[in-house]
């Protein structure tokens, strides 16, 4: 029993990092900031994709929005309300999946595109000022918090979903 409650504690501990990572994100990204306007500009022009810019921060903040909704809103409205673990569980691993997701792709962008590892982290007049690897490393954190949240929450999952 304490081992089932220390997963479920770790998986809860780890929602709330995923949970503050994304949604810190998103001021940045559904204001027009000009970090995540360079991120995607950078991706569009490398790819030639359209899509990238404007379209990219809110698309990719929305799934962001949903993974932390998934991995720490709803198992805590659940837990209070129906009182049904293997809901919380799957909702969890959806959530761990999702931020899996969206953090694969931000350290494949980050690797292998003229993005790079490092990126503005102050402006100044419309021009990057301070440049840092800390969004990398948070996409990298955030992925294993991910992974993590999957293989705690992931056995309880399947097991709701078998019924």
């Amino acid at each position: 029993m304490l081992g089932i409650n220390l997963r479920k504690l770790a998986a809860y501990g780890l929602g709330i990092w995923i949970s503050a990572i994304f949604l810190d994100s998103l001021r940045y990204k559904f204001t027009g900031h000009e970090t995540p306007q360079h991120i995607f500009e950078t991706l569009r022009d490398w790819s030639g994709i359209g899509l990238f810019y404007p379209a990219g921060p809110w698309i990719i903040g929305l799934a962001e929005l949903t993974a932390a909704l998934l991995v720490l809103g709803i198992p805590f409205v659940v837990m209070l309300t129906t009182r049904k673990p293997g809901h919380a569980a799957l909702s969890q691993s959806l959530g761990g999946l999702l931020a899996m997701g969206v953090m694969s792709g931000a350290i494949v962008f980050h690797l292998f595109t003229p993005l790079g590892i490092e990126t503005p982290t102050a402006w100044a007049d419309g021009q990057p000022t301070e440049w840092s690897p800390a969004l990398f490393i948070a996409a990298c954190i955030t992925w294993v918090a991910g992974l993590i949240v999957v293989v705690l929450r992931g056995g309880e999952a399947l097991r709701t979903l078998k019924g």
